[in-house]
């Protein structure tokens, strides 16, 4: 029993690859049977394939396992709970063995009656009695876990030399060169090429040019062959997904037939619903390379009018923000609320292949989405996309109304109204009032009221407590449904929509082809046999994206966009500025949104004469409620400063690395209390001086994170945002204790040795109100546009952090507790100031001090002397005095005031400023603060 403790007691071990080896684990050595000693290690039982499929892939040897031998317990047979108790034992051997059919080789007695055939293809000429084998066990004490014995690792044969590949000198010009089997990419691709209706000869004829192209054969892929393909096409046609005349059968039998494309399986029992979800190997790959901190989408209900059972998909988006199904789950309508179980198993089939996944958001279209259930199985937030209602109404506002600028008015005050509900400012009531002003159009709003209005309590209570998702995701949702439609319900024959087998067997055969070959690189080159089920291409988002703007013509009530297939052809688009438009293009006219009316939303954004889309107004919100906190709350204050610095951090690396990484490392010693004060000082000197000429952020990418200019605009080239990231802050973010010693934010892009806090108001139109844009829209709680300025998604953290001076002013006014602690006063300097004489009135709030560490400044004369001062100790003369308090503490440049500041910054504003500042004017006149390096 001591061998299997120490067994036991060995870690699990779960490589975060999608695909894993021999290397990749280490290896112990117990005591194994005849006093043996075994190479042994743990893995997760369901990762056993994925071992396979490494340990397949050597580079140096490669080939191919098959299974030798394999014993299984029953499910049904009693057994003892034992600690060497084995459920499954299985092994695995090197396809080249362990026969040896070459010249003198050996084959097992029971394998003598093989008759030699003339040919030279089949298995003989793939046994060349290699010994490479290992054995699986599944342990009753841990049936989750996987005990490998692996002792013959080598590829050679009983000789001890190399048998097959690149070793084998005598495999040179032979296919015992290669692996004895084909990819599994290229197995996929034979696969849904022939299930879209390619021809084998055009597939063998396209591989043989590629093959020629690169100069002949390199791996086993290239040793494709006519046969092959031609029995795989056979195989597909005489397929039939009617396996039996009992529907429920037949679905039984397909399951048991394939159970690595089947995560959950639930039959029809007296308590539980039909449950069926499938994902095949190559989506449980898409959903861990793009899902991984990003967003999943549900469509759950295609297929709600045709089909026995609707489709609840999952998606994700790739680069190009196309939707890719992950998983299809079938089940009866009613049993929609019973979500809970699959997701689990969904869940925990992607953790074990990759246990570090986590999703950023999960957006639903249903508002009676389990919500909790959701947030409690994948830890993420969960966002609302109302595209499905939207397209319901634009389709059937086409339909029943004759007139377009009926249409127009229509879906103009449907969208207000959708609007206000998200925004909290209207509910179910603004829905009855449309109904009562638009009573003429009789079609559209019979239609509204027996369909939509019953609906619209549960509707406006999800929009109202889950963030709304951009229009980018509805796009590429859109276009998701619309392939689905044309790939799955095209039978000529309706009567198979009624049968639940015959939609498991197209889903994973020619839908799953389908969606393979849109990420497939070389897809263009079948293009003669394309239809319309390869309808493919880029979303009306991204193509929006490429409409420039000088073919778009704003008239009024409408505008005009200028086709760039034809120069002749020009759409026009009502309502423009809002995702309600109406546009004449046919793709418009199906009820979806096009890249004409995403493109005239972009533009009026841009200018100004447009509201911020919702998803944007909501994420602005969330951060005015994060940053808009009372001062002595600093979990929240330092995470949003350390959001900002790590958004700068990331501009820097870009614009200068080797400094951003000093800023880096600066932060960290700051925060672990590694280093002194003069190490602190002398650190923050080499990496805030720049030379005159001006190397840094300053002249190359004036603004900074936060430092525009009044005569720059930061430029925004996105049209919408998602909110996800409002729970997903970026990694590594760093304390405030280790931000404010760094002089990381600058002023007009300019880095400086001044020791200050942060000031991101400098460029506000006025002082009064801090979320004034220049258009003059207020962020109030009316329906007012909100600030254009926040239009924008990289650097929209950064621009929304507030300086801890604005925060007392908040405080001030009454807009945080009363209790709010001490007050925090920056220590920023106006780059704005036009003259060191003339000051502006700091009545309105308390002046900000400055600190500047200068040391070692050389003077004129050519002598070095110690000016370690600060602008506190200027302004303490005899004449004009900043009075400082006895309870006055400087922390890292921050001065932290008592309660009655009040009285301090009154008495400051009462006397005149001191003409000696350290501001010196730079080369084009402006002031700007005065650093060790700049003298």
């Amino acid at each position: 029993m001591a061998r299997w403790d120490e067994i036991l007691s060995l870690p699990v071990q779960n490589p975060p690859t999608l695909e894993f080896s021999s290397a990749d684990i280490v290896w112990s050595k117990v005591e194994g049977w005849r006093d043996n000693i075994d190479r042994v290690a743990l893995i997760p039982f369901a990762r056993v394939d994925d071992f396979l499929r490494g340990e397949s892939a050597n580079k140096d040897c490669p080939t191919r396992f098959h299974v030798e031998a394999r014993r299984r317990r029953p499910p049904q047979m009693p057994y003892k709970p034992k600690v060497d108790g084995i459920l499954e034992y299985i092994l695995y051997w090197c396809s080249f063995g362990p026969d040896d059919h070459r010249k003198g080789g050996i084959v097992r007695p029971s394998r003598s009656t093989y008759v030699p055939k003339k040919k030279s293809a089949g298995r003989p000429n793939t046994k060349r009695g290699c010994i490479c084998h290992f054995i699986v066990k599944r342990l009753i004490a841990e049936p989750s876990v996987a005990l490998i014995i692996y002792n013959q690792d080598k590829h050679v044969d009983k000789k001890g030399l190399p048998c097959h590949g690149p070793q084998d000198k005598k495999a040179a010009g032979t296919r015992a060169m290669y692996a004895p089997y084909i990819s599994e990419d290229l197995r996929l691709r034979v696969l849904s090429l022939l299930h879209v209706g390619v021809s084998v000869e055009t597939i063998m004829q396209r591989h043989n040019e590629s093959v020629e192209r690169q100069g002949g054969p390199c791996n086993r892929d290239d040793l494709l062959t006519h046969r092959y393909v031609r029995r795989q096409e056979r195989s597909i046609r005489r397929s039939t997904y009617e396996l039996d005349t009992d529907d429920a059968i037949s679905i039984r039998m397909w399951v048991e037939s394939h159970p690595s494309h089947v995560f959950f399986y639930q039959d029809f029992s007296d308590s539980e619903p039909f449950t069926l979800g499938i994902q095949t190997e190559w989506q449980l790959q898409q959903m861990i390379r793009f899902g991984n901190r990003s967003l999943v989408a549900s469509d759950s209900r295609f297929g709600t009018n045709k089909l026995k059972y609707p489709i609840h998909s999952l998606i994700v988006f790739n680069s190009d923000k196309k939707a890719i199904p992950v998983a299809w789950i079938i089940a009866p309508m009613f049993s929609s609320g019973d979500a809970l179980k699959w997701m689990r198993a969904l869940y925990k089939r992607v953790h074990t292949k990759d246990p570090t996944w986590k999703l950023a958001g999960f957006i639903v279209d249903d508002p009676l989405a389990d919500a909790l259930s959701i947030r409690e199985v994948f830890q993420c937030s969960v966002l609302i996309c109302f595209w499905r209602v939207r397209h319901a109404w634009h389709k059937n506002l086409v339909k029943k109304c004759s007139g377009i600028e009926m249409c127009a008015e229509i879906s103009r005050q449907l969208g207000q109204a959708v609007s206000k509900v998200c925004r909290g400012h209207a509910s179910v009531g603004v829905f009855e009032d449309i109904m009562e002003d638009l009573i003429d159009s009789s079609d559209f709003m019979d239609y509204f009221k027996a369909i939509w209005y019953p609906r619209m309590g549960m509707w406006i209570s999800a929009l109202q407590t889950l963030p709304l998702a951009s229009l980018e995701t509805c796009a590429a949702m859109e276009f998701y449904h619309n392939q689905m439609k044309l790939r799955l319900l095209n039978e000529k024959d309706p009567s198979v929509y009624q049968r639940a087998d015959w939609l498991i067997d197209k889903l994973g055969t020619k839908v799953h082809s389908y969606f393979w070959l849109d990420e497939y690189s070389e897809k263009d080159d079948f293009s003669r046999y394309w239809r319309d089920e390869w309808v493919s291409g880029l979303t009306s988002w991204r193509k929006a994206l490429k409409i420039p703007d000088s073919v778009v013509a704003l008239e009024g009530r409408f505008a005009k966009v200028i086709s760039r297939q034809d120069q002749d052809i020009a759409h026009t688009v009502w309502n423009p500025g809002s995702e309600y438009a109406i546009c004449d293009c046919s793709w418009a006219e199906m009820g979806n949104l096009c890249e004409h009316v995403l493109k005239v939303i972009s533009v009026c954004r841009n200018n100004g004469s447009s509201m911020p889309s919702i998803s944007l107004s909501q994420y602005k919100q969330a951060l005015v409620n994060m940053l808009n906190c009372p001062p002595n709350d600093s979990l929240i204050r330092d995470h949003a400063v350390s959001l900002a610095v790590h958004v700068q951090l990331l501009l820097n690396a870009l614009v200068d690395p080797e400094s951003s990484q000093t800023t880096v490392d600066v932060a960290k010693q700051l925060h672990n209390g590694v280093a002194s004060a003069d190490q602190q000082r002398d650190v923050v000197r080499e990496n805030s001086c720049t030379k005159e000429s001006g190397d840094g952020v300053g002249h190359d990418a004036p603004g900074g994170i936060g430092g525009e200019t009044a005569e720059e605009e930061i430029p925004c080239s996105d049209m919408d945002v998602d909110p996800s990231s409002i729970c997903n802050p970026p990694t590594g973010l760093f304390s405030l204790d280790g931000i404010v010693s760094n002089d990381i934010f600058s002023e007009n892009g300019e880095r400086c040795l001044v020791d200050t806090e942060l000031d991101m108001t400098e460029n506000n139109p006025s002082e009064g109100d801090a979320f004034t844009s220049q258009d003059g829209f207020e962020d109030d709680d009316s329906g007012i546009p909100l600030l254009n300025m926040m239009d924008m998604e990289p650097h929209i953290h950064s621009q929304m952090v507030e300086s801890p001076e604005e925060c007392k002013m908040i405080h001030q006014n009454g807009d945080c507790s009363e209790n709010a602690g001490p007050s925090i006063v920056s220590t920023t300097v106006n780059s704005n100031t036009e003259s060191n004489e003339t000051f502006p009135d700091s009545s309105s709030k308390p002046m900000p001090v400055e600190v500047h560490l200068v040391d070692k400044v050389e003077t004129s004369s050519g002598v070095t002397e110690d000016k370690e001062r600060t602008d506190m100790e200027i302004k303490r003369s005899p004449s004009k005095n900043l009075p400082l308090t006895e309870n006055a503490d400087p922390l890292n440049g921050i001065y932290i005031l008592p309660n009655d500041a009040d009285e301090v910054g009154n008495e400051t504003s009462e006397r005149p400023e001191p003409s000696q500042t350290h501001l010196s004017k730079s080369g084009d006149g402006e002031q700007k603060p005065k650093s060790a390096c700049s003298s």
